[in-house]
C-alpha cells in the first residue's frame, strides 16, 4: 500500500505555503504524513510550486516533483499514481488530522474504490486498488479524480465514518485558525 500525499498546489488563497504552517510546533505536512504512516508501506509526497521549501521537511518519504502542478491537482494525483506499485491511499496535504478509525475502515472495505463519508459528505483519503490505479494512470491530464470515480461508480464504496476531519482542508488562514480550534475541541471530548 502506498500513501500519496498531494502537496503540489500554490496556496493561492492562503497567500503563504500553508503546508508549513505549524500546529504543536510541527508543520501541517508532517501531521498529514504521520496520520497515514502506520497504514502504508511507502509514502510519496507529490510537490510542485513549493518543492524547495517542502523538501527539507520530507527526508523520510519519497518526494515526486510534479512539473505540471500549475495545471491542477489531478496532475499530482497522476504523478503519484504513476510512481506507485500497488493499492494507494490518496490524501491532500492540507487534510491533516484524519482519524485512525477512518483509515482502518477504508482498509477493511470491500470494493476497489473506497471513500469516507461524514454526515453525508464524502471526503479523504481515497483508497484505490492496484487494478484501478492502473486505469487511473490512463486518464487524461485534464480529467479530475471525481470524474474517474464517477466512471467506475460500480466499484465505489462509500464508508460512513465519525470523523469531521475528512472534509476539513485548509485553504485560508481563517481555515487554519478554525482547524486549530476544532482540533482543540476534539482533544477535550
Amino acid at each position: 500500500m502506498v500513501g500519496i500525499i498531494l502537496a503540489g498546489g500554490c496556496s493561492t488563497r492562503a497567500k503563504v505555503n500553508k503546508l508549513l504552517l505549524e500546529v504543536d510546533r510541527k508543520p501541517l505536512i508532517r501531521h498529514t504524513i504521520d496520520s497515514i504512516r502506520n497504514y502504508v508501506d511507502e509514502i510519496l509526497v507529490v510537490t510542485g510550486r513549493y518543492n524547495d521549501e517542502l523538501v527539507p521537511h520530507l527526508s523520510d518519504v519519497k518526494v515526486i516533483y510534479n512539473k505540471d502542478f500549475s495545471l491542477g491537482m489531478f496532475t499530482s494525483v497522476l504523478a503519484g499514481a504513476r510512481a506507485s506499485k500497488g493499492d494507494v491511499l490518496i490524501l491532500p496535504g492540507d487534510i491533516t488530522n484524519v482519524n485512525n478509525l477512518t483509515i482502518e475502515a477504508l482498509l477493511h472495505g470491500n470494493k476497489d474504490i473506497r471513500i469516507p463519508s461524514y454526515e453525508g459528505k464524502t471526503g479523504h483519503p481515497v483508497y484505490i486498488s492496484k487494478k484501478y490505479v492502473e486505469l487511473l494512470c490512463e486518464e487524461s491530464i485534464d480529467s479530475k479524480l471525481c470524474d474517474f470515480i464517477s466512471k467506475h461508480n460500480d466499484v465505489v464504496e462509500i464508508i460512513p465514518v465519525d470523523d469531521p476531519f475528512i472534509n476539513f482542508d485548509i485553504d485560508t488562514i481563517e481555515d487554519y485558525n478554525k482547524f486549530i480550534e476544532l482540533q482543540r475541541k476534539e482533544l477535550t471530548l
